[in-house]
């Protein structure tokens, strides 16, 4: 049986349309035991092999380091992982010691840390939005950025990007060997995926070949992602300064 982690919350209703997308494209394959779960745990349980698929955002690979496959990106949602400070304190260290950083992702947040402050710096990881820590609790947040609507009402602008971010379908590594499995995956993330806006590139569904000759599954990877299978590694894209008026 085919075990599958798709989010719950806000994209519960594309997780479960893709439920019902699988069960129409294949109704006489094996059947699969499907799961919604918190987005952040599914990368770390399809790297332990406890889930065969899963669907997450690209934040949460990064961040978790999960040793995972990735399929296609389905574009459920488009985010930036940003710096995020007041105006004028782009430059600001800490006022009585380290420089505080406050993030729902540690590990992003201790890399972003590392090489701005070296080892002058101190990392709260936190759960839900983190903006109301500035200024009086933190000096920076690290935080996922969509339509910036929340960071423009508490005064905040996004000094630097660490990436963008976009929702991925994995697998585990040994359901990876599984090439009927693989094709079966292409064929269900094609379906479930949402059109790319036309600043993206598009898609391509097909198999690749990676650095060392192995079929992928998905598109061709873009800077910044290391290939092989398409192994989930650290390697956010370089950063760039965002412009403050686009949020």
């Amino acid at each position: 049986m085919l075990r599958t982690g798709l989010p719950k919350g806000r994209l519960l209703p594309r997780s479960e349309a893709a439920v019902a997308s699988y069960g129409e494209l294949f109704p006489d394959e094996r059947p699969a035991h499907h799961r919604f779960l918190r987005m952040p745990d599914i990368p770390g349980l399809v790297a332990e092999g406890l889930l065969d698929v899963g669907i997450a955002g690209e934040e949460w690979l990064v961040d978790s380091g999960a040793d995972v496959v990735r399929v296609a990106p389905l574009c459920w949602y488009h985010v930036r992982i940003c710096a995020l400070r007041l105006p004028g304190r782009q430059d600001a260290t800490g006022a009585t010691g380290p420089v505080r950083i406050v993030s729902e992702y540690p590990r992003i947040a201790r890399d972003f840390g590392r090489r701005n402050w070296g080892d002058d710096f101190a990392v709260r990881t936190v759960r839900g939005s983190v903006e109301h820590y500035l200024p009086d609790l933190a000096d920076v947040a690290v935080e996922c950025v969509e339509t910036g609507a929340s960071m423009r009402s508490r005064g905040l602008v996004a000094t630097e990007t660490l990436f963008s971010a976009d929702v991925w379908m994995i697998c585990s590594p040994s359901a990876a060997g599984d090439d009927a499995l693989m094709e079966r995956l292409g064929r269900w993330a094609e379906a479930v995926a949402v059109p790319a806006p036309d600043h993206m590139p598009g898609r391509d569904f097909g198999h690749h070949r990676g650095h060392h000759g192995e079929r992928l599954v998905g598109p061709r990877p873009r800077p910044g992602t290391t290939v092989g299978r398409q192994r989930v590694v650290i390697t956010p894209e370089p950063s760039v300064t965002a412009p403050h008026g686009k949020r």
